[in-house]
């Protein structure tokens, strides 16, 4: 049998026109709203408030992180590499009733003057002030020093937001144990997140940097760029698309669920109306078959990326390090967003959603022709992209 929990006898307090009750459970203070401004009614509910922790704790005190994590896991979701191993190493062993809010904010301490994250922020600083040089070309001193400033407290608070998403990920392994019925809501602490640090991307490319950008990489790329840049697709993604997915006629791209972020069928028209391709699919469309093979060369890729968003003033490449920051092919989702904002109310363009008659999403094209803000063949992304993707 695990540790017995102390519960406190509690009590009720007068809250507006209702009463509300308080209970301490191990020295920490919980309170829970009874809806009634009767006496009599509300003490009763307090008795079988307090039965109900007492009688949940006696079964919760041996379930430990662990277990919460393995059953979380088990059940489909994913959690990015990075964030379960800061999870396991700080709350190893550790019971759920142990995991309070006090417990947290000593993660979030951990965390944030862990040497590798204080580095890493040392590097960042560096690589962002170098990048918000390159937008002027003499900085007085004082734009200097205001750079900086601006520089390390944007790196400062991407920081904090990485810790938010490692306790996002905790609070959901939380509401999964709930939603198990393995524990109650009143079991789930709070999370004390930072607030207003959420340094979302905001940048776009222009049909004129998108231009400059083609001319200083390999011509081997241009295909796989193009569809990046019409399109909003994910690189992982559309460097994963095999010919076979692409259907005899050469119409459509069919997409399958194995290889989206949603794990949910798409489909892409190659074709207008008229049954012309468009600029960006034009390559798909007269390219040679290979059935089973990549549509796309992506080979070295991220390199020639880098070189020429350095040489073009777009971001900062450090060769010996291989370190880079600055325009990032992921920026290509919110231009596509954009430009599917702008006109696909109009005429009616959008990412469709499934429906139980049809289990995909449908990628439709907004055409250029209509549209003086993109390519032939932009689609709507997810709204993720369109709040500003992921962080930098």
């Amino acid at each position: 049998m695990g540790l017995q929990h102390e519960v406190s006898q509690g009590g009720l307090v007068k809250a507006g026109r209702n009463y509300r009750m308080y209970l301490t459970v191990d020295g920490q203070k919980k309170f829970r709203k009874t809806g009634t401004n009767d006496l009599e009614a509300a003490t009763e509910m307090l008795a079988s408030w307090r039965k109900e922790e007492e009688l949940g704790f006696q079964a919760d005190t041996r379930l430990r992180y662990e277990k919460m994590r393995d059953e979380y896991l088990k059940s489909g979701k994913h959690v990015q590499g990075s964030i379960l191993e800061d999870l396991d190493t700080f709350f190893k062993g550790i019971r759920l009733a142990a995991i309070t809010t006090r417990k947290m904010k000593e993660f979030r301490e951990w965390r944030e003057c862990n040497a590798v994250v204080l580095k890493f922020k040392e590097m960042s600083i560096e690589k962002e002030i170098a990048l918000r040089k390159l937008k002027l070309k003499k900085p007085s001193p004082e734009q200097i020093a205001t750079i900086e400033t601006e520089a390390t407290a944007w790196v400062e608070n991407g920081v904090k937001a990485t810790t938010n998403r490692r306790l996002s990920v905790l609070r959901a392994m939380f509401g999964f144990m709930v939603k198990q019925e393995q524990i109650s809501k009143n079991d789930v602490p709070y999370f004390p997140m930072a607030t207003g640090v959420d340094n979302h991307r905001t940048g776009t490319v222009s049909d004129d940097t998108f231009d400059k950008i083609l001319a200083e990489i390999p011509e081997t790329l241009h295909p796989y760029l193009k569809l990046l840049n019409a399109t909003g697709m994910r690189s992982g993604q559309a460097a994963q698309l095999t010919w076979d997915m692409v259907d005899p006629n050469c119409a459509v791209l069919s997409i399958p669920g194995a290889i989206t972020k949603t794990k949910k069928p798409q489909t892409l028209p190659l074709r207008n109306k008229q049954g012309k391709p468009f600029e960006w699919s034009e390559w798909i469309v007269n390219a040679k078959r290979h059935d089973g093979e990549a549509i796309f060369n992506t080979t070295d890729f991220r390199s020639q990326w880098r070189k020429a968003c350095h040489k073009l003033k777009l971001g900062v490449y450090d060769a010996k390090t291989q370190t880079y920051r600055g325009l990032k092919p992921h920026d290509f989702r919110r231009t596509a967003v954009s430009r599917c904002g702008s006109t696909s109310r109009a005429r009616g363009t959008s990412l469709t959603r499934p429906t139980p008659s049809h289990p995909e999403t449908t990628l439709r094209p907004v055409s250029r022709a209509a549209s003086p803000w993109g390519r032939a063949g932009s689609a709507c992304p997810s709204r993720r992209a369109r709040a500003g993707g992921r962080r930098a």
